[in-house]
């Protein structure tokens, strides 16, 4: 089968199209014919070496995780999935997989996919949307009247954060470049910022801060939280978690890390709120497997509203 692959920790440059063999059937997963994927800020980190602590040494690897496709074998152990099954899902991001022909996914990772969802909307939402909502639910806690500022709105997991904070009923304060401000309006944002026209004066404080930037640390959303606002960085390495875990315990204030675990249950619900158009897909570019290299390109290069697709099948 074709896939992308690196034989070493680097830039986009590591990055070959390549064949190379089918993967093994796990007992409890099965194989899935990749029909669609996209390109993750996580992706990017484990190729690179930035998570090289959480990643094992074993080249080469495939990047990738989302996961959107037909599956074509199924482990002995695997109940409730059968062969020709249309599935959503994603590999563990720390060891990819997914920008190939077939990927091999343990089977609590994946869900039906309905016929409404098309495979590339679908490649769209495992990380992202479940992070959003990992961010905005679960660390978040994001209730009905608060407010909430989201800063780097337009990424990808930014714009579902924005529609799943104004589903939950909160007035949402959106920052981003100029190219995300039509569609941050569009998609609900109360208020939308553009970062570029000059020093931000924020009109109110915040009950939830969420930074998909890396621009806006707690130290600094510290003075416009309220007394007991929560702050949650989605972009955490060991010695902020280490750090953020002592601190908490000292103040009202809370410094959160996002570590997106992308669960069957989180899929599901994910799915039905696009469904439901609670959520919208935003898909900015789609290349194909072999053009994988100019898609990190693109995603690397920061700026992009919406998802950055592979088509796979």
């Amino acid at each position: 089968m074709k896939a992308v692959t690196y034989h070493q920790f680097g830039s986009v440059d590591v990055l070959n199209y390549e064949e190379v063999a089918l993967p093994a059937l796990p007992e409890d997963g099965v194989l899935v014919s990749q029909r669609a994927s996209s390109i993750n800020v996580v992706d990017y980190r484990a190729r690179s070496g930035l998570l090289a602590p959480f990643v094992n040494k074993k080249f080469p690897k495939i990047p990738g995780a989302d996961v959107a496709g037909v599956v074509t074998a199924v482990g002995s152990k695997v109940r409730g999935f059968s062969v020709g099954d249309a599935v959503l899902g994603a590999t563990d991001p720390f060891k990819g997989g997914a920008l190939a022909e077939t990927v091999a996914v343990l089977a609590k990772n994946l869900v039906h996919l309905p016929s409404k969802i098309s495979f590339t909307q679908a490649a769209a939402l495992p990380i992202a949307a479940v992070a959003a909502l990992e961010s905005v639910r679960d660390l978040g806690g994001v209730k009905a009247g608060q407010n909430v500022l989201i800063y780097g709105a337009s990424g990808a997991v930014g714009l579902y954060a924005v529609q799943l904070a104004k589903h939950f009923g909160a007035h949402v304060t959106a920052v981003s470049g100029a190219a995300g401000v039509e569609v941050l309006t569009k998609l609900g944002a109360d208020v939308v910022i553009d970062y570029r026209k000059g020093p931000i004066k924020f009109a109110r404080n915040f009950d939830v801060v969420i930074d998909y930037s890396s621009q806006f640390p707690f130290n600094t959303a510290r003075a416009i939280l309220t007394a007991a606002g929560r702050y949650v960085d989605a972009s955490p390495n060991i010695p902020k978690f280490i750090l953020s875990m002592i601190g908490n315990l000292f103040r009202r204030q809370k410094n959160l890390m996002l570590a997106t675990a992308t669960k069957a249950a989180d899929l599901e619900t994910i799915i039905d709120l696009v469904q439901k158009n609670v959520l919208t897909i935003t898909v900015a570019k789609n290349f194909p497997l072999d053009q994988a290299k100019q898609a990190f390109t693109e995603m690397e290069r920061g700026g992009t509203v919406g998802k950055i697709m592979v088509q796979v099948g």
